[in-house]
């Protein structure tokens, strides 16, 4: 598996170890985002505050995606890392997934 950054719908491949952003994403997300950061747009980097949204994994495939929510001067601007051999995919698999849990009024990930 390969780990890419999802941001501003482009899907980038990342120089972090899969097996390296899988237990970052259980450990500490935070310091992932920071791996990748060179991969993010500028205005992204200069951001007011950035919080861990969810993290999803796939129990069938062990791929999985943490999403951040970064706020920067103009507003909301949602950065995915995901660990896949297809980011696709897994990035529509996760969309299902949210949409099940928004739905169901209960929520299985780590929102904030």
């Amino acid at each position: 598996m390969k780990t890419w950054v999802y941001v501003l719908d482009e899907f980038k491949p990342a120089r972090v170890k899969a097996e390296d952003a899988l237990r970052l994403m259980k450990e500490d997300p935070m310091r992932l985002l920071r791996l990748v950061n060179d991969l993010l747009p500028d205005m992204i980097r200069g951001a007011r505050s950035v919080r861990v949204y969810d993290v999803y994994t796939n129990p069938h495939t062990s791929e999985a995606l943490v999403e951040y929510i970064v706020n920067i001067n103009a507003g909301s601007i949602s950065v995915k890392v995901i660990v896949s051999d297809n980011p696709a995919r897994t990035l529509r698999d996760y969309y299902v997934y949210e949409a099940r849990t928004r739905r169901s009024g209960f929520l299985l990930g780590a929102r904030a």
